[in-house]
């Protein structure tokens, strides 16, 4: 089993391919083809972080810029049964090159096979970059003498879906690695090639946008989904989803929407507010390997709230104020939010959407300080002015 979801839509509609790649058998010791590929461990997060990809979708199914008709789905899940994300559907075929092959070019050719549609492509295990060009390794890694590198060479996959003339868009995210492997650099690596070869004289549609983990010679890394918690997923998947539930939303053309545009400025602000459990040990730098042009929705997310961050100028005031949320200017309740003072960090909070304006303020006694804002996108960097 493999589709998650196929149904009937009316006009153009949106074919999701989301692939997980959590298990390399061949990979291990005394197993495959290549001694320098014998200790790559497994990364029961890959599969989990691609389970609640496909929930999402699932979820925001009628709320894409084009109705969801079909999600395609591969996870190889390794055998970990301990601290694992509960998972009611599948089971679904595993991630092996085989199957990329067979299924990843049906999803091509449905995304093609009408004009208006929508392409989007979710994946997440361990990757590289090849030819400057984010990768992602199958199940099959080190399986086979003659294709020891099975992998999906993603910058191409963009590259060819730029070249087409009738998709309306492409939302491709991948929650890999970017670092630099000199074997895999330097040597023969056949890529699974399940889309149209580009023509390099057709002309390119800035459409596309490819949103990575990590770039070139860095690493991506997984993380609990809160503090204290055992449940690993893909941080960039965490900040991700994160951002398309709303909190990277923009009013545009009279309703809320999330465009990769600005994901891609919002991703590290989302992280610190709303995933501080992490800690600052380990880089967490996702770029855009393949920019749109213009800011062209995902989603357009329900029920949410924008994420605010409020400072007080000088910052070493802050933790002698109270703070509220008010849509007025005047400390007296009522309030959408309040924090007393004793906090010498940033005031993390989320406020409702909005085009009415607000007022951050600041209290002192008899004092109060407010600072005017509009809610009508995230605003991670607003401050105070207090004496």
């Amino acid at each position: 089993m493999t589709m998650l979801l196929d149904r009937p839509v009316q006009g153009p509609k949106t074919h999701a391919f989301v692939i997980g790649v959590g298990k390399y058998p061949h990979a291990k010791t005394g197993m495959g083809v290549q001694d320098n590929l014998r200790r790559v461990p497994d990364l029961p997060s890959a599969a989990d972080s691609a389970k609640l990809m496909c929930n999402w979708l699932l979820d925001n199914q009628d709320r894409l810029c084009a109705p969801l008709g079909t999600l395609d789905v591969l996870i190889s899940d390794p055998i970990t049964p301990n601290h694992r994300y509960p998972w009611a559907r599948g089971p679904v075929d595993a991630a092996t090159e085989a199957n990329v092959a067979a299924r990843g070019l049906q999803w091509f050719n449905r995304v093609v096979a009408e004009p208006g549609n929508v392409a989007l492509f979710y994946c997440c295990g361990h990757g590289a970059s090849h030819l400057q060009q984010p990768t992602l390794f199958l199940e099959d890694l080190n399986q086979n003498l003659t294709n020891v590198w099975t992998h999906i060479n993603l910058g191409m996959l963009a590259h060819s879906l730029q070249k087409n003339q009738s998709i309306s868009a492409a939302f491709l995210f991948s929650d890999a690695c970017g670092q630099f492997v000199p074997e895999f650099e330097l040597g023969k690596a056949q890529d699974c090639r399940f889309f149209a070869m580009p023509n390099l004289f057709e002309i390119s549609r800035n459409q596309v946008s490819l949103l990575c983990a990590a770039p070139e010679g860095q690493l991506a890394y997984e993380g609990a989904d809160k503090g204290g918690s055992d449940l690993m997923f893909g941080r960039f998947t965490q900040a991700l989803i994160k951002g398309l539930s709303g909190s990277s939303a923009r009013w545009s053309k009279n309703r809320w929407g999330v465009s990769s545009r600005d994901l891609l400025g919002d991703l590290k602000s989302l992280r610190r507010v709303f995933f501080s459990h992490w800690g600052e040990n380990q880089p967490f730098e996702p770029y855009q390997s393949v920019t749109q042009t213009d800011p062209i929705p995902i989603v357009f997310p329900d029920k949410f709230e924008l994420p605010l961050v409020i400072m007080t100028d000088p910052p070493e005031r802050m933790s002698h104020y109270n703070f509220i949320i008010s849509k007025k200017n005047d400390p007296t309740p009522p309030w959408l939010q309040n924090r007393d003072a004793g906090h010498a960090s940033a005031w993390n909070t989320t406020v409702p959407p909005g085009l009415d304006a607000l007022y951050a303020v600041a209290v002192q006694g008899q004092n109060h300080y407010p600072l005017l804002f509009q809610p009508k996108e995230p605003l991670f960097d607003q401050w105070v002015s207090v004496p």
